[in-house]
């Protein structure tokens, strides 16, 4: 079995194409590390992705993702990107389990293979036809959070320095998977996070006025 963890950075589709019906957004660069059993990184993926329904990247995307128009010229278009990053994925010859920080890849990708005209081989059916798994949702579910939690606040959470820079898919991916070792190590939870989840978790009432209030004084002699 191996573990993928994977993130995309993403271009506004131009106001004036068609392609809006479909998707709003294109993909410009796909990240993700492998991991082993161990969840410990063994491989990683880039690749930047030349957008084909709007010539240029947008000024806010530069200065999100610091990817800029000529970065991504020469770039792969998604159905060569996407192919590159499948058969990165199935190369191993064994199970793959996807995980991304939250299902807005998932639905991107599925969107642009719609929009693109991807055929998907019988090999991906079982990457591309299922959702991948929303890390995100886990850990916020697992930790008792009402809303969505940033990448950069659960790794501090963990007591984890971002390494890189956020909104570089490699660098995203790296970091989220290195949130996943903590949060599917049972010894590393208990160092990190148990505190938190404890917090949040809520207690039974019987529980919680115990915890606040002393009841000795009411002690009969």
């Amino acid at each position: 079995m191996k573990h993928v963890v994977v993130d995309l950075e993403m271009n506004n589709v131009a106001q004036n194409s068609e392609a809006r019906y479909i998707c709003s957004s294109e993909t410009i660069e796909i990240g993700a590390v492998m991991l082993d059993d161990n969840l410990t990184e063994i491989s990683s993926f880039r690749t930047y992705v030349k957008p084909e329904h709007n010539v240029r990247i947008m000024n806010k995307i530069t200065k999100l993702t610091g990817i800029t128009t000529e970065m991504v010229e020469n770039a792969p278009v998604f159905n060569e990107a996407l192919k590159m990053f499948m058969n990165w994925c199935l190369g191993t010859g064994e199970e793959v389990t996807i995980y991304a920080w939250s299902d807005s890849d998932f639905n991107q990708i599925s969107k642009e293979i719609i929009l693109k005209g991807y055929e998907i081989s019988d090999d991906e059916k079982n990457l591309l036809e299922n959702p991948w798994s929303d890390f995100q949702q886990e850990f916020d579910t697992n930790l008792g959070f009402e809303r969505q939690i940033s990448l950069k606040m659960a790794l501090d959470m963990a007591g984890v320095d971002f390494s890189g820079r956020q909104h570089d898919a490699l660098d995203d991916a790296r970091n989220t998977a290195e949130l996943l070792h903590i949060f599917k190590d049972s010894d590393l939870f208990e160092l990190t996070l148990r505190k938190i989840k404890d917090i949040m978790q809520p207690k039974e009432l019987g529980c919680a006025l115990g915890d606040m209030f002393d009841f000795s004084v009411f002690a009969v002699a």
